[in-house]
């Protein structure tokens, strides 16, 4: 027993001085006017070999331009004991750091004189140049997917353009990408809200300077959100968007617009209280009340048009390697503010609507469109026949309100009359077709409630590990980050992989969705390590390496010349 005990002692006691990494190596970093300092602690009996350090700029070695300091021997070998200082001058810098990003990688081996010697050590360390200033950030073991500007993918492209033009270039090509995105339907469901907003003004006072007016504030609150919300989003690494999809968002945000359509029908002021009156009708019917506006701008943004896509990525991409806020921020506001340009001409086109006793009709006509946008926005929660009945009883309604029973024979009613009998008939269809179990829009009479068998065989998987084995093990996986609430995502299934090419195309890849609905804590981390802030984004990989990025809608064609280039 003694020998026992003294065996575990003598045990203990040689490798209590065994020193964990962290303790061991200590790596930090610090700016100062005319340098770079990184310093390494080291830990007590811990040396560093001499032969064993090299320093890299961007994949360039720099080791033989440093001045190390005096080394000592030990076992025949130029060691470094306490700790060692290594100054990268700004000349050096300039010459090797010429991007307004760089990557600095840093590489030793240490042994404790206790004879356990450790792994090679490598370490990174962002260096930005800005301003003819250098700073860098504080080391890290992990190199990050999100640091590599030169991607190939669209968003690694634009984020690269972002740290190397000027401003002015910049903000205008931002501007651009927001023009071509306003042809997509990130914007359309914000043209009747603008549209019914700018209706319940119109009372005695409507004029085409007045809903310009009103349309900008509309659309500054509304690039506004898009742009702190991308500048948070590229911190935390996660869709803000997406924060805000959860169902009671949702259903708190669908009741407003309710809220809304009965003040179009006069409703609101005989049953809501007063406060909510004042709220809804008085801040909205003053000039000098533009808070409702702006918070229906700035909420809209977030909630009814979540929509991503590659310059929104690319910009997110920028700020959360340079910290650049400002630059990013401007960036996506002014892309937003682009986005927002059919919003302004809404403005001036309901300008010239003057005040009269047919206003009425039109302001019956938007109540119906807040109450469809209810719906809508129910739709990402309840389940696609119920939606469909939904819309169906919406549209008999609508039919009977705008006058389908009117006797009036001029020309101008006969065609209404014909147009709502046409609505009506629709609408009756997607009555009893979500009766019935339906579920297309585009066929509600279809009744037969069984799925059709999906062509393309898509594995859902959220957890992180199990999609990382999957890339290990499969040499070719393709990635769908997907989301209930996502428009696009809906699209690019329904148009995209309906495609017979397109199929065929993606038949050799393993095919995995990643539904981030519920934004949770393993979504999260998940898009953190894809660097994806929002769906939809495809990722392709060959051999465990990603080949093909793609955030946003894409159409069949061009997915196609992707995956074939």
């Amino acid at each position: 027993m003694r020998f026992i005990i003294i065996l575990l002692l003598n045990f203990c006691i040689s490798f209590a001085s065994i020193l964990s990494l962290n303790d061991a190596f200590q790596v930090d970093s610090k700016k100062y006017d005319s340098s770079i300092i990184i310093d390494i602690k080291l830990g007590q009996d811990i040396y560093l070999y001499a032969n064993k350090i090299k320093l890299h700029i961007n994949d360039k070695d720099i080791t033989s331009f440093l001045n190390f300091p005096p080394s000592v021997e030990e076992n025949n070998e130029k060691v470094y004991f306490k700790e060692l200082n290594l100054a990268l001058p700004n000349l050096l810098l300039e010459h090797y750091a010429k991007k307004n990003l760089n990557q600095i990688k840093f590489e030793f081996q240490g042994c404790s004189k206790q004879g356990l010697c450790y792994n090679p050590q490598i370490w990174y360390l962002d260096l930005t140049h800005q301003n003819n200033q250098f700073s860098v950030s504080k080391p890290y073991k992990q190199i990050k997917p999100k640091k590599d500007f030169n991607s190939q993918s669209e968003e690694g492209m634009i984020a690269n353009f972002l740290a190397t033009n000027n401003l002015f270039w910049i903000l205008l090509s931002f501007f651009g990408y927001g023009i071509l995105l306003s042809l997509t339907p990130c914007i359309l469901p914000m043209i009747p809200i603008l549209s019914s907003l700018l209706i319940a003004k119109s009372e005695g006072k409507n004029s085409k300077k007045h809903s310009f007016f009103l349309s900008f504030i509309y659309v500054f609150f509304m690039s506004l959100a898009y742009a702190i919300a991308g500048v948070i989003a590229s911190f935390l690494g996660a869709s803000v968007q997406g924060i805000l999809q959860k169902p009671s968002v949702l259903i708190i945000f669908a009741l407003i617009f309710v809220l809304f359509a009965l003040a179009m029908f006069d409703v609101l002021r005989f049953e809501m209280p007063l406060k909510f009156q004042n709220f809804i009708h008085k801040k909205s019917d003053n000039k000098k009340g533009i808070i409702g506006i702006a918070i229906m701008g700035f909420l809209s943004a977030l909630i009814v048009g979540p929509c991503v896509a590659a310059p929104l990525a690319g910009a997110l991409i920028y700020i959360a390697n340079t910290k650049d806020a400002l630059l990013g921020g401007s960036a996506l506001f002014i892309m937003s503010f682009g986005m927002g340009i059919p919003l302004l001409f809404i403005g001036l086109g309901l300008g010239f609507l003057k005040p009269g006793a047919w206003m009425e009709k039109i302001k019956v006509f938007f109540g119906f469109i807040m109450l469809a946008m209810a719906i809508w926005i129910f739709s990402r929660i309840v389940e696609t026949h119920y939606i469909l009945t939904a819309f169906g009883i919406l549209g008999v309604f609508f039919s009977v309100f705008m006058g389908i029973f009117e006797k009036t024979l001029d020309t101008f009613t006969k065609i209404k009359k014909s147009i709502l009998i046409l609505v009506l008939s629709y609408s009756l269809c997607l009555f009893l077709g979500g009766l019935f179990g339906a579920k297309d829009f585009l066929n509600p009479l279809n009744f037969n409630t069984k799925q059709e068998n999906q062509t393309l065989n898509y594995h859902f998987i959220n957890n992180l590990d199990q999609i990382n084995q999957e890339i290990k093990n499969n040499q070719a996986l393709m990635l769908d980050f997907t989301a209930s609430w996502c428009e696009n995502c809906k699209l690019l299934d329904e148009l995209t992989f309906s495609d017979q090419r397109v199929i065929d195309q993606v038949k050799k890849y393993k095919l995995i969705k990643v539904d981030v609905s519920q934004n949770n804590s393993e979504d999260i981390k998940t898009m953190k390590q894809f660097n994806v802030f929002g769906p939809p984004v495809l990722i392709f990989f060959e051999n465990g390496k990603e080949k093909l990025k793609i955030t946003g809608f894409i159409n069949a064609d061009d997915l196609l010349k992707k995956l074939k280039s």
